[in-house]
C-alpha cells in the first residue's frame, strides 16, 4: 500500500507540475484569458482518463494509480475551475462564467468519451 501510494504522489507531483507550466504558458500566449489553462488541462486528463480506462486489469497496478490517480488528479483541477468561475461571477462577467462552464462540461465529456472509445479499440 505504501509504494502505490508512493506512486500516486509522484505521478501527482510531476502532473502538477506539467499543470502549472501549462497554464503559465497558455497565459502569457492568450493573456486575459485565465481560465483556457485550466479548461486545457481538464480535457485532456479527461482524454487520457477516458483512454486508460479499459487497461485497469492489463496495466502493473502501480502504474496505472500513477498516471491516473497520481498524474491525472495532480494535472486536472476542480478547484481552481470553481474558483475561476466564482472570480468571473464576482467580476459580473456572467456570459464568460457560463460559457466556461459549457465549454469545460460539454468538452470534458467529449474528451473522456473520445478517450473512451479510442481506449477500447487500442487497448482492449
Amino acid at each position: 500500500m505504501i509504494r502505490l501510494a508512493l506512486f500516486v504522489g509522484m505521478g501527482g507531483m510531476i502532473g502538477s507540475i506539467l499543470r502549472f507550466l501549462l497554464s503559465q504558458w497558455l497565459l502569457k500566449i492568450t493573456p486575459g484569458i485565465a481560465p483556457l489553462g485550466t479548461l486545457f488541462v481538464n480535457i485532456v486528463g479527461s482524454f487520457l482518463l477516458g483512454f486508460l480506462f479499459h487497461s485497469v486489469g492489463k496495466m502493473d497496478r502501480s502504474y496505472y494509480v500513477f498516471i491516473t490517480s497520481g498524474f491525472c488528479g495532480g494535472f486536472t483541477t476542480f478547484s481552481t475551475f470553481s474558483v475561476e468561475n466564482i472570480n468571473l461571477i464576482l467580476t459580473n462577467n456572467f456570459s464568460s462564467a457560463i460559457l466556461y462552464i459549457s465549454l469545460s462540461l460539454v468538452l470534458g465529456l467529449a474528451a473522456a468519451g473520445l478517450g473512451w472509445y479510442l481506449g477500447k479499440i487500442y487497448l482492449a
